[in-house]
């Protein structure tokens, strides 16, 4: 478990979503949802988890919202709880690759090796330029036993990282 929330911090991280990605109009949800992001990147996990909740209660349809409770709940080593919001956020945006690739690190670390590397697949589907998935699923690809294809994930993903 610590294997991976170190990596996440080293390679994914949990950087702040740009508002206009995640909003359309409403402006109150993306402020909200950058203090959350900012308490959550500060640590300070119970305080950005009640404001969380609150935010939920005001916005049930933001992805994002999902997205950073589940952070949280995978910051608090609560797994289970974090891939039921994750399962949300990509309910309501499908395309939110993050999501993916988060809820692929929920599953490697509750040993379902196979879900996170199908999770892993789908984030690089959908953004194929983000290095942070090629890295996630070398390491499962490399608890797999699949030691070549571990390799070509870890190269991709230097050169991906390499090139911002």
């Amino acid at each position: 478990m610590k294997k991976h929330v170190l990596i996440l911090s080293l390679i994914l991280g949990l950087s702040i979503i740009p508002a206009s990605v995640c909003f359309g109009a409403d402006v109150d949800a993306s402020k909200t949802i950058t203090e959350i992001g900012i308490l959550v990147n500060a640590q300070k996990y119970q305080i950005a988890m009640t404001k969380c909740n609150a935010a939920i209660q005001k916005y049930p349809n933001e992805s994002f919202l999902y997205y950073w409770r589940g952070s949280i709940h995978n910051s608090m080593g609560e797994k289970q709880a974090a891939i039921e919001d994750f399962n949300k956020a990509i309910g309501l945006d499908e395309k939110n690759a993050k999501a993916y690739v988060l809820r692929g690190i929920c599953k490697a670390d509750l040993e379902d090796k196979e879900g996170a590397l199908q999770d892993y697949n789908k984030a690089i589907e959908l953004a194929p330029q983000d290095g942070s998935a090629y890295s996630m699923r070398a390491m499962v690809k490399l608890d797999l036993g699949d030691m070549d294809g571990a390799n070509e994930d870890l190269d991709t993903s230097n050169k991906l990282m390499n090139s911002k």
